[in-house]
């Protein structure tokens, strides 16, 4: 028996999807059949109407509703199953944040995993899925405890790392068929909060990259282009990539920042590029597709991730594979992906005069950035290829039907 998969996610398909739209196509493509409930639609500035369209056969959405055909489906599944309703509302009130705010919330997502709920009623043999284990993942425990189906999350971080007991971890991991861990920072994690140390309930599959769609190519003998591509957002630190930049590039006038990214962070940020003189030669793409990041990374010399927190960023395994030579900050899982001195380099998170010292490190010694880019893309083909780290995912979702 093969198992069918619905992965039931927050609002998808959004443009920062890009990795989960790689993983369901590759295990599509591997003969798993999988499907999307999206509790919500996502809004017009999360996507293109192009991603819109080439998801339409595989996703469906709950919410916005009709509010009287919402109530409808949801007395009517409580109507048929009443214990199944009674057991998932005590479930959900003993996994609530405290406070009347907290039972709120959790009485919303209750609702949500019901309209989720009637949307798989009468489905059997499925596993259902989660990308997060934040309050989708809420959802997906409470849909998956109506329904008396199987469910399992994928556990990034690390935000939701910051709030352990909020985010009711244990719970939804010790209730989990399995955890998938992206990294063994996360899995770290993880165990913390499980009773016993279980580590076949938490298997580590990376998110990965196809390596064979990227073109790789030696770094040029000149830096003109440092690229960074991530949300202009405070946890991503590019305050001090500016301060950095601005010191490191006194004596190159012909070298150019260019962020790839948009956020809540991005005016302050254009301000304090005025205030150090180098406005000029700090580019703000704003939100990109991924043929303009491949554009990007194509031309560029230098990547530069300078995160204050980070799961396991797809965006360099990116860089990687084209041989763009990475500078990383050292936090939870990215030292897991770059092999400092080897593959790339790292440096301490918020350390502006670190990451100017590698910055220009990398821009006066072309062997290393030739020896840092062939080292980064063996690591990628080695332990980050997309189609490898999606079959181990597969077999995870097989071994529950298994069971």
């Amino acid at each position: 028996m093969h198992a069918s998969v619905v992965y039931i996610l927050h609002r998808f398909p959004r443009v920062t999807d890009t990795f989960i739209f790689r993983e369901i196509r590759a295990l599509q493509k591997q003969g798993l059949p999988v499907k999307v409930v999206s509790v919500w639609h996502p809004k017009s500035s999360e996507t293109l109407p192009q991603v819109l369209k080439d998801w339409e056969d595989d996703v469906s959405f709950l919410l916005p509703a009709n509010a009287v055909s919402a109530v409808r489906d949801i007395l009517t599944l409580v109507g048929l199953h009443p214990i199944r309703f009674v057991d998932t509302l005590l479930l959900a009130l003993r996994t609530t944040r405290p406070g009347l705010k907290g039972v709120l919330f959790q009485l919303f997502y209750l609702m949500e995993a019901l309209l989720a709920a009637s949307r798989l009623r009468g489905q059997r043999g499925i596993q259902l899925h989660n990308h997060f284990g934040d309050q989708s993942g809420t959802v997906t425990m409470l849909a998956a405890r109506f329904c008396r189906l199987p469910y399992s999350i994928s556990f990034h971080g690390p935000h939701i790392f910051f709030d352990p007991l909020g985010q009711r971890i244990k719970d939804k991991a010790r209730s989990a068929a399995f955890n998938r861990c992206i990294s063994f920072y996360c899995r770290s994690q993880i165990m913390l909060f499980m009773d016993n140390y279980e580590a076949a309930r938490c298997p580590i599959v990376h998110c990965g990259v196809n390596s064979g769609a990227y073109s790789y190519r030696d770094p040029g003998p000149g830096v003109s282009r440092i690229l960074s591509v991530a949300r202009l957002a405070p946890e991503k630190g590019f305050r001090y990539l500016l301060e950095a930049f601005s010191a490191a590039a006194r004596n190159n006038p012909a070298v150019q920042l260019r962020l790839a990214g948009d956020g809540p962070m991005r005016f302050e940020l254009q301000e304090q590029a005025r205030l150090l003189g180098i406005a000029e030669r700090v580019v703000f793409l704003g939100s990109a597709t991924e043929a303009e990041i491949r554009n990007e990374l194509a031309a560029a010399d230098i990547f530069v991730l300078p995160s204050l927190a980070e799961g396991l960023p797809v965006s360099l395994m990116e860089a990687m594979s084209v041989g763009v030579p990475v500078i990383a900050t050292n936090v939870a899982a990215v030292g897991e992906l770059i092999d400092d001195g080897h593959s790339g380099r790292l440096v301490p998170p918020t350390d502006a005069g670190s990451l100017e010292r590698a910055l220009l490190e990398l821009t006066h010694d072309h062997e290393k950035r030739i020896a840092f880019a062939r080292a980064g893309r063996i690591k990628i083909e080695a332990e980050f290829e997309l189609e490898r780290e999606t079959l181990k995912l597969a077999e995870e979702f097989e071994k529950v039907v298994a069971a």
